[in-house]
């Protein structure tokens, strides 16, 4: 059978050797939970249904489509090794998975993983045997509000901008090898006024004999090599240890700055060295490219930036959270930027990294955002931060990435709206400066939104939403805001700057608006005040309210609500099948006017 979804599953870390497991696995309900109690990990037991990865059940490409809740499911496949493998260590590799994993290998457990939107492995080395070898994978997913949702309902039905839930497999799953001493992590952080780039890189293993070599290539041709030991510093207690981080430096001359109008990539090949020989090669990319802020403006390569942005949900029809080809992802860059944007902020939800590689690729700057929790409590804390943190990690080196978003519109910290002096708003409080600073503290290189939309403490962006439909209504809520930054301007009804927290000249954007529904598309569907009578008269208020917003000369940009319509909500820019509901020209002659 055709595997959807064959390509290599990380374009910013490729290794040469792998094997996919995409494809047909054998897939159970186990509404009684019951499955463990059962032994359903002996390969006897009998799987009644069969599902196509990486695709989850509740969607349609899984081959089930079933929305109805189910907690707990189970995926059983075999598979062989290839024996040209023979004497590697062989990785158990998954995209994503939601949201706590158990694995098996020929009845042996491996391990377990908790989150929803981030990658993990497991070595099954130790597991395999000759032949085939049998893989199970239980995962539990229920409607608890503590950890990370982002846009998945958490009752029966969809709901306003609330969708249909995604359970289990939805990213690739994969093998691969690697030799004893491996490259486990890189980031790499550009300084363009040096003119050289930090290598930031962690190793397996190492002995003395170990050594790391770099090149940079652009457009094909060599422009900086280097080759060094490891410092074995933190090794001395044994030959061959797990590293900590190292950081290296390499000179690049001739720099060639990554934009959304130039978006220059440079490529980078990584050799792991013992005794001369290479025993792992990595290739991977990076571009030249800062983010700062001066004087209340978003500053890119060091010139003010206007963010001409819309809000992307990442989500289909058929396949919800994957689309059947990561040509989908790539039409949706190239749709972005055809109606005259030149950023995106991925709304609630931690994205395929192929997304981020056409972002990459084509030009077109991205914000983040950590899919949110809905409940406040120590489970919350812990199970945000931690994958945070870890989608953080992963897609530090995307030049597209200009912006991290840790929580939206308050979304979990509802608590924000007690009584100052109480106990549980404090702890909100710190909550969102722990977050700020966490972000910080792994990346300082980027911009970090507390709190997008309002209710800020800490933030590097003062980010409002508003979705008036009439655009003196923007105007005149803005010129509240202006003249008394604490007070509830908009039209959600709540401060845009928390109390005992000062504007301090920080760049303002419009980072939620518009939303407008057309009633064409008939009394079903959802959408913001009312709807326009006409997909034209849509775009005559849209064009109006963008150019509210740029007449606002400390409004350094604005993001749009938003690129296509999302199951129940249809008010996109184009249908959820992608088509546009107005030329493209006239879009982009709406949004590419500066």
């Amino acid at each position: 059978m055709t595997i959807l979804r064959n390509e290599y599953p990380r374009p910013e870390f490729v290794r040469q050797d792998w094997l996919t497991l995409n494809g047909e696995w054998l897939f159970e309900f186990d509404d009684r939970n019951c499955g463990l109690v059962e032994d359903w990990i002996n390969k006897q037991r009998n799987f009644t249904k069969k599902i196509i990865v990486p695709f989850s059940f509740q969607s349609k490409l899984s081959g089930i489509g079933d929305p109805a809740i189910h907690r707990v499911i189970w995926y059983r496949r075999e598979f062989e090794v290839p024996s040209a493998w023979l004497g590697r260590q062989i990785k158990l590799n998954f995209g994503a998975v939601d949201y706590f994993t158990s694995v098996w290998v020929n009845g042996k457990f491996i391990g377990a993983n908790q989150g929803g939107y981030v990658p993990f492995s497991f070595d099954i080395t130790d597991y395999l045997i000759k032949g085939e070898n049998q893989l199970v994978i239980r995962i539990f997913d229920d409607e608890t509000p503590n950890h990370p949702r982002g846009k998945q309902t958490a009752k029966k039905e969809t709901w306003a901008c609330w969708y249909t839930r995604v359970s289990g497999i939805w990213q690739s799953v994969w093998l691969e090898p690697v030799a004893k001493n491996h490259l486990k992590t890189i980031k790499i952080l550009p300084d363009l006024d040096q003119g050289e780039v930090a290598i930031r890189f962690q190793l397996s293993n190492c002995t003395e004999n170990t050594r790391i070599q770099f090149k940079v290539l652009f457009k094909g041709e060599k422009v900086s090599e280097a080759e060094t030991s490891i410092n074995r510093e933190f090794g001395y207690f044994a030959d061959s240890v797990s590293m900590p981080e190292q950081v290296f430096k390499l000179t690049i001359p001739d720099i060639q700055p990554w934009s959304p109008e130039n978006p220059n990539l440079y490529d980078l090949e990584i050799r792991i060295k013992e005794a001369e020989q290479a025993v792992d090669e990595v290739r991977t990319y990076f571009g030249m490219r800062k983010i700062s802020v001066e004087r209340g403006r978003i500053c890119l390569n060091n010139k003010p930036y206007y963010l001409r942005m819309v809000l992307d949900q990442g989500i289909w029809n058929d396949g919800l959270y994957t689309p059947n080809s990561i040509n989908e992802l790539k039409k949706d860059v190239e749709m972005t930027k055809a109606f005259g944007f030149n950023g995106a902020r991925k709304h609630q939800k931690i994205e395929d990294p192929y997304y981020y590689y056409f972002c990459d690729k084509l030009g077109l700057l991205v914000w983040s955002e950590m899919p949110s929790c809905y409940g406040f409590d120590e489970t919350m804390i812990q199970s945000s931060t931690a994958e945070w943190q870890r989608a953080i990690n992963r897609d530090y080196s995307h030049p597209c990435i200009m912006a991290w978003v840790p929580v939206n519109e308050s979304w979990g910290v509802v608590q924000l709206l007690n009584s100052v002096n109480s106990e549980v708003y404090r702890r909100v409080v710190a909550y969102l400066e722990t977050m700020y600073h966490l972000t910080k503290s792994l990346d300082d290189s980027r911009l970090a939104i507390s709190n997008d939309g309002w209710q800020h403490a800490a933030t590097d962006v003062i980010t409002i939403h508003d979705y008036s439909q009439d655009a003196e209504e923007l105007a005149g809520n803005y010129g509240h805001f202006k003249e008394d930054r604490h007070a509830a301007s908009f039209l959600a009804g709540l401060p845009i700057i928390l109390p005992g927290y000062e504007y301090q000249g920080q760049p303002i954007m419009i980072s939620e608006f518009g939303g407008v529904k057309v009633i064409e598309q008939g009394s079903f569907g959802w959408g913001y005040g009312d709807a326009a009578s006409t997909y034209p008269e849509m775009g005559e208020r849209i064009q109006k309210l963008i150019r509210t917003i740029q007449t606002e000369a400390e409004i350094c940009g604005y993001c749009y609500t938003q690129l296509t319509d999302t199951e129940q909500e249809v008010n996109g820019l184009m249908n959820a099948q992608r088509v546009p509901k107005l030329a493209t020209n006239k879009f982009a002659e709406i949004f590419s006017a500066k």
